[in-house]
């Protein structure tokens, strides 16, 4: 629920604000908070693509109709599904990154940049998408790519910020439980 909520705000945002920056860029802090939080709370394989298959799968019909029946502007239908793979793919990039990533590094540092990983993720499949899917790709990928020098390291920075929060509200509820348990223990000893 979370990720469809910064990604209709995030739409939002660029149609009334920026208008000239894709989307992709304003939401990747949000983007890589929840898909990071996801991977460390439930420590499930495959968490990240799952957080995003509802979306796919939910976008698909809709991608469909207005790409493919509407305006006709995709390579060929199958090219709808290909087209709603890039958040389960960049899901499926935060779990691999999650799980292969040293663990000698700290675990701050694991989730910046499974965070990182995970922004980057999403805007390369994007990428992927507007390059080939489309019988005219030009428009979109103008788009998309209008000011790369700049957003590009912000959508970076921001991702690995993401990813950093993550690990900071799940370590700082880790740590209030143990001290939680400690209190109850130590009122337990001297009863």
């Amino acid at each position: 629920m979370l990720l469809f909520l910064v990604f209709t705000f995030g739409t939002i945002f660029e149609m009334i604000v920026t208008r000239r920056v894709c989307f992709v860029y304003v939401v990747s802090y949000f983007m890589s908070l929840v898909v990071v939080l996801a991977i460390r709370r439930v420590e499930w394989p495959w968490t990240g693509a799952a957080v995003f298959l509802p979306y796919a799968i939910l976008g698909f019909p809709i991608v469909y109709m207005i790409e493919v029946v509407q305006t006709q502007t995709l390579i060929a239908p199958w090219a709808a599904v290909l087209n709603s793979l890039p958040g389960p793919l960049a899901g499926l990039t935060a779990d691999l990154a999650h799980r292969s990533l040293p663990r000698s590094i700290r675990e701050e540092w694991r989730s910046a940049l499974t965070g990182m990983l995970t922004a980057f993720g999403y805007f390369a499949f994007v990428l992927l998408a507007l390059a080939y899917l489309y019988k005219d790709p030009s428009p979109g990928l103008a788009h998309y790519l209008n000011g790369l020098y700049l957003t590009l390291p912000w959508l970076l920075v921001s991702g690995a910020l993401g990813g950093y929060t993550a690990h900071m509200i799940t370590a700082r509820k880790a740590v209030l439980g143990v001290r939680a348990d400690e209190s109850v223990r130590s009122e337990i000893a001297r009863q």
